[in-house]
């Protein structure tokens, strides 16, 4: 279970940047007509890193991986055990 919860946390520590930059561009989306596109979010990711600063990508980071080790850690051995009985 160590090993699930490490790779969950090494997952989001690697992926949160761009996630945080689709929550964002979702967002707009709920208030703009026009489809968003890859380099909106190009954009959107200079424009943080240019006003806020390169922690601007990685806000909120430490409460998603503190909680993605417990879920790794409990989901991945359920999924294990249901693909297991579902198999035989």
């Amino acid at each position: 279970n160590d090993v699930c919860a490490s790779a969950g946390m090494a997952c989001w520590a690697f992926i949160f940047p761009a996630d945080v930059i689709r929550s964002k561009l979702y967002a707009k989306s709920l208030t703009t007509q026009a489809p968003l596109t890859t380099s909106d979010g190009i954009e959107l990711a200079r424009q943080m890193v240019r006003e806020q600063g390169f922690k601007s990508l990685y806000r909120g980071m430490a409460i998603t991986v503190a909680r993605a080790g417990p879920v790794a850690a409990a989901v991945l051995p359920v999924y294990d055990s249901v693909l297991a009985w579902v198999s035989s």
